[in-house]
């Protein structure tokens, strides 16, 4: 390495001193020669006090060395070296949105193609400072947008993307990718493509051009739009209601849903992850988010190069303070030398001191004082003072500002300063590490303040943000805080964590054979599980926190507690659409310890003796039912005929003691207005019988002189055609069954057939004796949650 960067400045310098040295010769030999004409060297010092061959030599020194000094600064001279950084350019995001028929379908509101639409929109600000494109896709794809930072325009383009802009129908999603691929800057590596779509790829190309991109370099994050039910297209407009829907050629309306599994697999194939866009874009926020990290990273993270470090500045203060000093020594005696020597030697050592901020010197003193408060203020009013001027803010200060801020307590303040120190400095990684570590320290309390409220969700996040600062620290310098900080980290963080924590998890399924694990052939149910604050059974949803199942029936939530043991009570319920229209599904509860009632048993009892992991499970079984039909016999033949009605005006009772009489203590119950029941009961063997409320009337059926049924009931197993028919020819009974008025409008709602009428709330408590009588067979459950794979429908749209 050379010591000086512009060595011709040196050649340069050494002329012109050279040349000055000859003139100062010849113009003292010349003044010499003038003044012997006058008088001897013996008689100018009396003639001339003031007159001093060593004065003119000093001065002509000084003015030498002042040059000397200037060339060599102009020399640039270096020595060391330090790691500079170049600033980046921000992250390249390509957005690529499916403009095909099937993001017409309004299972996501208002439409898939406007709600993707929508949330880009409105995330935009989350990825500020990068550079964002625009493709539109279906059966083949374009550039719409080019890349760009000027995310008015990128938002105007997005705005007029309609369906039908790309002519060729269908949808391919290896085009998009193929597309983005070209449209990347080839000296860009972080290149990411967003994939918005319902994943229907039609071609089937979209994993293989995955695999491509990812050798090139591109990351692409797919979002899922649409639901997982088939739904039907519609070609009316969106403002208005849905009744004309896409058919194929055949006449046949098209259904569309989302494929996740086609999504996911070109997602993992380039490195990147898939989400669902979810109701309010919270899946697309995932990823910016992420997108927003990688970017700030690389901000943080540029490109080192070794470089020498320029030291011209001493070289130029040094001339030009000999150069004053040769202007103002005009009349200087030999005693004077030496002290101007000191004097120089003094000012050049305190130099530094002189020109020290003010502000800097107060904050020391606050520091010292055991003020950090006061001397973040001092820090910040010193920072400032350089933002009121060209001079660009020394990154120390504000590292000084956020470690007093951190000291005083104020973390965000801190926070925001220690992200300026990073900002602003790019050659310095030790100063980079100082700050790193700061930020480590702020999240650290932030998790130990979300831990003192039992935040533990919050209190995660904040650790795992604190741990990704100190070692960032420690992996830019050795920094022993940051070691020393990264072990106390994991250490009490974690003890703390655990030791509040309780996670418990299991599934809800339909268990139809009865031994309390679920079975491959066995259904899973979909449902919520609550906790049940007042111990009803029933979930109240302004005060009872619930957690929803998955598509298979899983459910896993954390259960948070300062002291165990401790013990809970778990609801149930499943979700409309899971229970049977023919079958009432329960849940098989276990019994809760002495000495509580087993007669009382509306909820999952859970006792948790310490921290860790619970494995519960919670089947479903259809519960013992009496069904059957009680129809007007008009013939009185005993055989019911197409014209027979159904017929409401008798009472059904549970017969215990063999006489075929209704006796006080025996269960009854009526059907209803066409006829039909289904009553629960508990398993068992039980004789039905019927009685009319008409005393006159007879049953026709069943022929036994007993007009009885012996029936046996057990879950999964209901009692059905228990059919009575009852003949019944009396004036009140006619006039009953003539054609009435039609009821009000409120009476009118409540008949329905008894398929989809609910069970009615007596019938319901019926069931807490049996119910209480279950014991759990729930085991630690091994079935895994198995993914569908889809087959490509080959549909144009």
């Amino acid at each position: 390495m050379n010591l000086f960067a512009n060595t011709d400045f040196l050649y340069l310098g050494l002329i012109v001193l050279c040349s000055i040295l000859v003139l100062y010769r010849l113009s003292q030999k010349k003044k010499k020669a003038r003044l012997n004409l006058l008088t001897s060297d013996a008689l100018l010092f009396k003639l001339v006090p003031s007159w001093s061959s060593n004065q003119q030599l000093f001065k002509f020194f000084l003015f030498a060395l002042a040059i000397t000094f200037l060339f060599l600064g102009l020399a640039r001279p270096q020595w060391g070296s330090e790691n500079r950084k170049s600033e980046p350019t921000g992250i390249d995001i390509m957005i690529a949105v499916d403009v095909s028929k099937s993001m017409l379908a309004r299972d996501t509101l208002p439409n898939r193609q406007e709600r993707g639409k929508l949330s880009i929109t409105n995330l935009l600000d989350r990825v500020s400072g990068d550079r964002l494109g625009l493709i539109a896709f279906s059966g083949s794809a374009f550039l719409q947008c080019p890349l760009t930072r000027d995310h008015q325009a990128f938002t105007k383009t997005l705005k007029d993307l309609q369906i039908g802009i790309i002519k060729k129908t269908g949808t391919d999603l290896s085009s998009p990718i193929d597309e983005a691929i070209y449209s990347f800057s080839t000296d860009d590596t972080d290149r990411f493509l967003v994939l918005l779509s319902d994943g229907e790829d039609l071609e089937g190309q979209g994993l293989q051009k995955a695999k491509e991109a990812a050798k090139l370099g591109v990351k692409i994050y797919a979002i899922g739009i649409g639901g997982k039910a088939g739904v039907r297209i519609p070609m009316d407009p969106i403002e208005q209601v849905a009744k004309n829907f896409l058919r194929d050629p055949e006449g046949q309306t098209i259904v569309t849903k989302l494929d996740q599994d086609s999504l996911k697999a070109i997602a993992q194939a380039s490195g990147g992850n898939y989400y669902s866009l979810g109701p309010t874009g919270e899946g697309l926020a995932k990823v910016f988010e992420n997108l927003q990290s990688i970017g700030q990273q690389k901000r943080r993270e540029q490109l080192s190069t070794e470089l020498p470090i320029d030291r011209y500045q001493l070289f130029v203060v040094f001339g030009l303070l000999f150069l004053f000093i040769e202007m103002v020594t005009v009349k200087i005696k030999r005693r004077s030398i030496s002290q101007l020597c000191s004097f120089t030697l003094i000012f050049v050592l305190l130099f530094p001191g002189c020109f020290k901020q003010d502000n800097v010197k107060r904050a020391e003193e606050a520091l010292a004082s055991g003020d950090p408060t006061r001397a973040a203020e001092f820090f910040m009013a010193e920072i400032k003072a350089y933002e009121n001027t060209v001079d660009k803010v020394d990154p120390r200060l504000y590292l000084n500002a956020g470690l007093a801020f951190l000291d005083a307590g104020q973390l965000k303040k801190s926070e925001k300063s220690l992200n300026d120190a990073l900002d602003a400095n790019l050659g310095e990684p030790v100063l980079q590490a100082k700050a790193l570590n700061g930020l480590g320290n702020i999240f650290y309390q932030r998790a130990n303040q979300f831990l003192d409220k039992r935040n533990v969700r919050e209190a995660r996040l904040a650790w795992e943000q604190a741990r990704e600062h100190y070692e960032k620290s420690i992996g830019l310098w050795k920094n022993e805080k940051a070691k020393q900080n990264l072990l106390s980290l994991n250490q009490q963080l974690q003890e703390r964590i655990n030791t509040l924590i309780s996670k418990i998890s299991g599934q809800i399924w339909r268990d139809l054979n009865g031994d309390g694990k679920p079975q491959n052939i066995e259904p899973d149910l979909q449902g919520y599980i609550f906790w049940d604050k007042d111990l009803n059974g029933e979930h109240n949803k302004s005060n009872e926190p619930a957690v929803q199942t998955d598509e298979n029936g899983f459910f896993s939530f954390e259960w948070i507690s300062d002291q165990y043991p401790i013990s809970l009570r778990i609801g149930t319920k499943l979700k409309e659409g899971n229970q049977s229209q023919t079958n009432l599904l329960i849940p098989m509860l276990p019994a809760p310890p002495p000495p509580e009632s087993s007669e009382n048993v509306k909820n999952y009892y859970l006792n948790l003796e310490q921290s860790g992991e619970k494995i519960i499970g919670i089947p479903y079984r259809s519960a013992p039912t009496l069904q059957g039909v009680v129809w007007r016999d008009e013939n009185g033949n005993g055989e019911q005929d197409s014209s027979d009605k159904g017929f409401s005006s008798a009472q059904l009772f549970l017969d215990q003691n063999g006489n075929f009489q209704l006796d006080q203590n025996e269960t009854t119950f009526e059907p209803s207005e066409d006829g039909t029941f289904k009553q629960p009961v508990p398993p068992g063997q039980y004789s039905l019988c019927v009685q009319p409320k008409n005393p006159d009337a007879n049953v026709t059926f069943p022929i036994e002189a007993q007009k009885a049924y012996l029936a046996w009931t057990d879950f999964e197993s209901p009692s059905v055609n228990l059919n009575f028919g009852i003949q019944d020819n009396t004036e009140q009974e006619q006039n009953s069954s003539a054609p009435q008025n039609q009821p009000p409008p409120k009476e009118k709602e409540n008949q329905s057939s008894n398929s989809s009428k609910p069970i009615p709330e007596d019938v319901n408590a019926l069931y807490e004796r049996l119910l209480q009588e279950m014991e759990s067979k729930s085991e630690p459950l091994e079935r895994e949650i198995k993914e569908v794979q889809s087959t490509s429908s080959g549909r144009d749209y």
